[in-house]
């Protein structure tokens, strides 16, 4: 006799969860080295946790279970998702302006498997809404790079009054109140992206021994940051301009005399928790707002892709810029080629 795999009390939405969670844990006991079948990094698979449970509360509010998706409902929820419930009934993460096709991409080949392997597990037919979905030109090359468009940067005239915005101190005596320590680390953080090319993962994965100051051009002004690897890119380190360097050792002396715990240099708590994707990507995109730039296309990759246009058109070598980006393949350089056409290689 074979037991089910659910109890009759077990609603929709828990169930759809545990099958993620099975889905999950499935990866990680594979010894494959196929990228659509390898175990999971804790990062990615709590991103998709994310974007997984927020479907799940959709379907279930609808009473869609896996076998029944169309490609209609799963595109209702990515409007969803980009715009919010006006119910509030589906806990949205995801602002409207951050529902990029890459985002889409990523939710719908999540979908994807996840419904390949319950199937597979069922021994049922899968459902392809997702897939039928993926076949559509807007999202079939979300991810590929040779049909991205030119990446978003900030124009020098933007940069410069982000700069001012993000370095910006408001004194106790003043008319305004002082920063609280997240206000300082928010702002920080998006230094280290626009200033070092950090990713919003990079920033929550750096540490304080990954802050270099030694050896720099100034006395104990942080000069360079040293990454840990992932499964996407190898350990790295990157240049800091000076005044994301400034900036951040403005956040260091806070950290310490706050008594800030554990080793992140970017906690979500005075205890020294871990900042979660979603916490981070929000107070981040606050900042931006506040600095009035919260409208504009790009997302928080805007920041990067300005540190790496400045960069080349200062003269720095393709082979740097990579590398201090974490990019393996210099293919991934030819997107800012078309920006920067005239570029040339430093001896």
């Amino acid at each position: 006799m074979t037991l089910p795999l659910f109890d009759d009390e077990t609603t929709l939405e828990e169930r759809l969860r545990m099958t993620f969670k099975s889905w999950v844990e499935h990866r990680a006991q594979s010894v494959s080295g196929v990228r659509s079948e390898r175990p999971l990094r804790e990062e990615s698979a709590t991103v998709y946790q994310e974007m997984w449970h927020a479907f799940a509360a959709y379907c279930s509010e609808r009473k869609l279970d896996l076998a029944r998706l169309e490609p209609q409902d799963i595109e209702t929820f990515l409007a969803i998702r980009g715009a919010g419930d006006p119910r509030g009934k589906v806990r949205i993460t995801t602002k409207a302006a951050d529902l990029s096709p890459r985002y889409a991409w990523r939710l719908l080949t999540l979908i994807d498997r996840v419904c390949r392997f319950h199937a597979h597990r069922e021994g049922t037919v899968p459902n392809t809404a997702a897939h039928d979905l993926l076949q559509r030109p807007e999202y079939r090359f979300a991810n590929a790079s040779h049909h991205d468009p030119l990446p978003e940067y900030y124009g020098e005239a933007q940069a410069k009054r982000l700069i001012a915005y993000l370095t910006q101190v408001r004194d106790k005596n003043g008319s305004d109140s002082p920063m609280s320590w997240k206000e300082v680390r928010d702002r920080t953080a998006v230094a280290t992206m626009l200033g070092g090319g950090l990713t919003p993962g990079d920033v929550r994965a750096l540490t304080l021994d990954g802050v270099c100051s030694a050896g720099g051009r100034k006395m104990n002004l942080p000069w360079k940051l040293s990454l840990p690897g992932n499964g996407n890119s190898p350990a790295r380190e990157t240049p800091l301009a000076e005044w994301a360097g400034r900036q951040l050792a403005f956040w260091l002396g806070i950290r310490v005399d706050l008594g800030i715990e554990g080793d992140v240099v970017f906690p979500a708590t005075l205890s020294g928790k871990g900042w979660s994707h979603t916490a981070c990507h929000d107070a981040c995109k606050a900042v931006l707002a506040g600095a009035g730039m919260g409208q504009e296309a790009g997302g928080m990759y805007k920041l990067r892709h300005t540190f790496a246009v400045r960069q080349l058109a200062k003269g720095q070598s393709e082979s740097d810029v990579a590398r201090w980006l974490g990019l393996v393949d210099l293919n991934g350089m030819a997107r800012y080629r078309r920006i920067v056409p005239h570029h040339v290689d430093v001896v």
